[in-house]
């Protein structure tokens, strides 16, 4: 079920929150119930034989959650953590990645027949590492092991369980076990607020300008220079409205029952260099990965550095030597696994191990040019926003083509090799473009669009910004509306319910979230 779906707008979430505001008369156990049968409800209606999936992961993993549990020696709890990872990565395994390497090894001759791929659970990859982060600190004593229904919820909760954010225990488990109550009129204003925003993102912008990427990438051999650039740019736009889109509303429904989540996007493509856009963009996911992959494999190196007698200082950091093995080589494998996390083709290989090449780049400068070199004077902010835009562009080539071939020819294109002269115009699959955005099919239209774009991501204030939702070590950053905020306010109130008719008027042809399978 998609949250920019009628059946979802109009239907599932209108008897969500009437049902849980009608049992927070019975208590936290009842309105717990309503919230995961829900949210079960939710996954199942999409392909209800996976729904016994979730349900066997979840029993799965609270069972190893037992095994867990205070008064076990230290040894045998580390043997149950590591059987559970294995258990979870095995389920993942086999699902995202058995079947696709079983047939490309028959498409090179290594085994004699081919395979017929499973169709992958929605959001496995969420859930799996939300609970693989729950088992991880339960062992380290930093969350405390939760009852059937509590932990169902956490893991289930549909907000954010097809897409994330990635939900910390930490986050979410304390406002499970505080004292819930019914729905508040702040909570709901807000958070309807915050949905529309994210359903505007998402209907409007997203789903409009996806035409111009869809054609570039579905014939990558007939595109010119300008589509090319054009068609690459476009999805990385619809990428970002898609995604951030998603996130706010997952926010705003969750905000409706009073539930907070952490952001997960703060104006990526503002960021003055790849490090600074990692910690902008899917931020609860850059988070996981820091937690639970580099910083266990920074430590594993610093300590067998320790043990032969190396020096583990910021001073040895500074050398080529301790540059490679404490900071390259964490980066890279992170970045090689976060890769192949998003799917199970070399092209997502590739791109891994390019933003893990990014990071090495963007932490040497760091490193052996310290704040106040004259290198740091001489390269100007927008300079170095505009190079991690177009190398995450450049990224994105191999994130959105169907094979590695596909990639590199259109960045061939993109870099004059081939079709150079051939004009927008010219192309022959504009007719592709569908009509409710054939605004796309005129190349001055098509940069207007982009234009806008640039507008919104470059020029205003975000949404969490214009909701005044910053975290507390977060802050307001330059825009050209720096008066834009939101306010309970009949102005508010006319604008959004106008922005909201709009989306729905163009339901139909929205397009699914493109996180839905990871």
């Amino acid at each position: 079920m998609l949250f920019s779906s009628g059946t979802f707008i109009f239907l599932f979430l209108p008897a969500s929150l009437i049902g849980y505001q009608i049992l927070s008369r019975f208590g936290r156990t009842a309105m717990l119930s309503w919230l995961a049968m829900t949210s079960l409800f939710f996954y199942g209606y999409w392909n209800p034989a996976y729904l016994l999936l979730l349900l066997g992961s979840i029993v799965m993993n609270f069972l190893f959650a037992r095994m867990l549990g205070e008064g076990r020696p230290d040894a045998s709890q580390s043997r149950w953590l590591v059987a559970a990872i294995a258990a979870n990565l095995a389920l993942l395994m086999y699902y995202k990645y058995l079947f696709p390497l079983l047939n490309f090894f028959h498409a090179h001759g290594i085994v004699s027949h081919g395979f017929q791929e499973v169709m992958l659970p929605l959001g496995i990859s969420f859930f799996t590492f939300t609970q693989i982060a729950y088992l991880i600190d339960l062992r380290q004593m930093i969350a405390k092991r939760q009852g059937l229904l509590s932990y169902s919820v956490f893991v289930t909760f549909f907000p954010h369980l097809i897409a994330g954010p990635v939900i910390h225990p930490r986050e979410m488990m304390p406002q499970l076990e505080g004292r819930l109550r019914g729905l508040k009129a702040a909570d709901l204003s807000l958070g309807l607020s915050w949905f529309i925003l994210g359903l505007a993102k998402k209907v409007l912008i997203a789903d409009r300008i996806s035409p111009l990427a869809d054609i570039l990438f579905a014939h990558p051999a007939s595109a010119g220079f300008s589509l090319g650039w054009l068609g690459s740019v476009a999805y990385a736009m619809q990428l970002y409205f898609d995604f951030s889109g998603y996130s706010d509303m997952a926010l705003g429904i969750a905000r409706m029952f009073s539930i907070e989540f952490p952001v997960n996007f703060n104006s990526p493509y503002k960021a003055q260099g790849i490090i600074e856009f990692w910690q902008r963009w899917h931020m609860t996911l850059s988070r996981y990965l820091n937690e639970y992959l580099y910083t266990p494999i920074s430590r594993s190196i610093n300590g067998r550095r320790m043990d032969a007698g190396k020096k583990v200082t910021r001073k040895a950091t500074a050398t080529l030597e301790g540059f490679s093995s404490m900071v390259a080589l964490p980066v890279m494998t992170t970045m090689f696994l976060a890769g192949i996390w998003h799917g199970a083709g070399l092209q997502f290989l590739i791109f891994g191990v390019l933003h893990g090449t990014y990071l090495t780049i963007n932490h040497a400068w760091r490193i052996f040019t310290p704040e106040g070199h004259r290198f740091h004077r001489r390269v100007p902010a927008p300079l170095m926003i505009l190079l991690s835009f177009v190398c995450f562009v450049i990224s994105l080539v191999f994130f959105r083509s169907a094979n590695v071939h596909d990639a590199l020819y259109i960045l061939g294109t993109m870099a004059g090799a081939h079709g150079r002269h051939l004009s927008f115009n010219s192309f022959p699959y504009l007719a592709e473009i569908p009509s409710i955005s054939k605004f796309l099919r005129s190349l001055p239209s098509a940069l207007l669009a982009l234009g806008v774009c640039f507008f919104i991501v470059w020029g205003m204030p975000n949404t969490q910004e214009i909701l005044g939702q910053l975290g507390p070590d977060q802050k307001r950053k330059p825009s050209l509306l720096p008066r834009l905020s939101w306010k309970p306010t009949t102005s508010w109130s006319l604008g959004l319910a106008m922005i909201f008719c709009i989306a729905i008027l163009l339901l139909d042809a929205s397009t699914r979230f493109l996180y839905f399978q990871f």
